[in-house]
């Protein structure tokens, strides 16, 4: 695990004894995060103006400004993921709010693919009765908030997802989808809008698949065909089970598998390049 606080004229490298990204974001300032992973040696990222612009316009908003520019964080970006090689790499990048507002932290570490079973079979999901309570904003604040909730991922449950008045909205660490009659739906409201999902929405349309901003009452679970969680680390990921509610057969269904294809064939296509 790597960890920089990234200024104008140095980049000074942190130590922390933490096991994961969350426990080190906590004890950093709060502020403004966002987490995506490389591909192609390191050079390219799904959807990095989308994750920078995630950080630099909230803190325009709110009058901060930014240390680095969006270019030069870049060019540092490549030069911080070299120690990294060969492996591919994770990545969150966490903006001060509060502290000394503006500075960058970067933190880096080797990329854990998950397992093919993963994709094969599908996972289990979890409900949590909690929303975030500014969907819009991705704050380091929600992960101390909800480390209660997000302890219980592991083990047989592989995330938990976000409910408003009765109705999935996302994952915590993820966006969700579910497929009724052929139909994509995603909660069009009350969420954070995920590169990865966006992305999606975009190779489903592009596959003739048509999509609808609607989310998923949990008296409903039982009615529909397939579901799926998307992140920016772990793409389109398969949901077989929601609580104690299979999905469907409990397969992984056509139109996940469709969308999990088309994702990993254009990957390298729609990535771009960080310098």
């Amino acid at each position: 695990m790597l960890v920089y606080k990234l200024s104008h004229s140095a980049i000074q490298q942190l130590h922390f004894d933490l096991p994961d990204f969350d426990s080190i974001t906590m004890e950093l300032p709060s502020g403004l995060y966002t987490t995506f992973r490389t591909y192609a040696g390191r050079t390219r990222v799904i959807g990095l103006r989308a994750h920078l612009d995630r950080l630099y316009l909230p803190a325009k908003a709110q009058g901060v400004s930014v240390v680095l520019d969006q270019s030069l964080l870049r060019e540092m970006l490549i030069n911080l993921l070299r120690p990294l090689a060969p492996h591919e790499a994770r990545v969150r990048l966490i903006l001060d709010t509060s502290q000394e507002p503006g500075q960058i932290y970067v933190l880096l570490q080797e990329l854990q693919a998950l397992p093919p079973e993963v994709y094969r079979n599908g996972v289990r999901v979890d409900i949590s009765r909690t929303s975030r309570e500014k969907p819009a904003l991705k704050q380091t604040t929600f992960i101390s908030e909800s480390s209660s909730e997000r302890k219980r991922a592991g083990g047989e449950i592989f995330e938990i997802l976000l409910t408003h008045k009765g109705r999935i909205l996302e994952g915590m660490t993820s966006n969700f989808f579910h497929v009724w009659d052929g139909v994509l739906h995603t909660a069009g409201r009350g969420v954070l809008s995920g590169v990865t999902r966006q992305t999606v929405i975009t190779i489903a349309r592009q596959a003739g698949i048509q999509v609808r901003y609607k989310a998923l009452s949990l008296r409903e679970i039982p009615k529909i065909d397939e579901a799926f969680i998307t992140s920016s680390s772990r793409g389109v990921v398969p949901v077989v089970q929601i609580s104690d509610q299979p999905v469907a057969n409990g397969k992984v269904g056509g139109v996940t598998k469709q969308l999990m294809s088309f994702y990993q064939y254009r990957v390298l296509d729609i990535a771009e390049s960080i310098v």
